[in-house]
């Protein structure tokens, strides 16, 4: 019933809205399915509610979104208000003999500093990981020429692969080396 009030209620706002035709041939038009206020209930002579959908559930979504935003937002405001007030930025001083300082005291503001100690990834260990890549990346080229240069001298010696090895000295390779000359000619 309410998506038919509905669809009635978007055609007598096409069909006789004031500015047009009907507007213009009803001089006094004391109707009110002529007017754009959808369903009216007339309750009284001055009084009239307006029926509409209910939007109930916008204003419980804006205020617990509004709600959970200020949850997380106060605190951390209150958190930065603090840090940069009470502790203040960092000042340049000499660097101690022997003293290795540490990543995040290169940073400047406390809320930096505190990120890039226990949020960001240290800078000397992301590049000791970069060369970890690199040097497997480098292991891996070097067993592909390998692979390759094992796959050239297999086609010029028309010799194949034989994954299993046994142990032997030289002696009985030259004497099987012998035996086959001898047996293929």
């Amino acid at each position: 019933m309410a998506a038919l009030s509905r669809l009635l209620l978007t055609i007598n706002q096409k069909l006789f809205h004031t500015k047009g035709l009907s507007g213009k041939l009803l001089t006094k038009n004391y109707n009110h399915v002529f007017k754009n206020l959808g369903s009216i209930r007339c309750m009284s002579e001055h009084h009239a509610m307006e029926i509409t959908p209910s939007r109930w559930q916008w204003h419980k979504t804006k205020d617990w979104l509004h709600f959970y935003f200020f949850v997380g937002a106060i605190p951390a405001a209150a958190f930065v208000f603090y840090m940069n007030v009470f502790i203040g930025p960092a000042t340049l001083q000499e660097i101690p003999e022997g003293y290795v300082p540490k990543q995040w005291e290169y940073y400047r503001t406390p809320v930096v500093r505190f990120f890039s100690r226990y949020f960001y990834p240290n800078i000397q260990m992301e590049y000791e990981k970069l060369l970890h890549k690199t040097h497997v990346a480098n292991v891996k080229r070097q067993l592909f020429a390998l692979e390759r240069q094992i796959q050239v001298l297999i086609r010029e010696h028309q010799d194949y692969r034989y994954w299993s090895y046994t142990p032997s000295n030289e002696q009985n390779i030259i004497e099987l080396r012998k035996f086959i000359d001898e047996t293929v000619k």
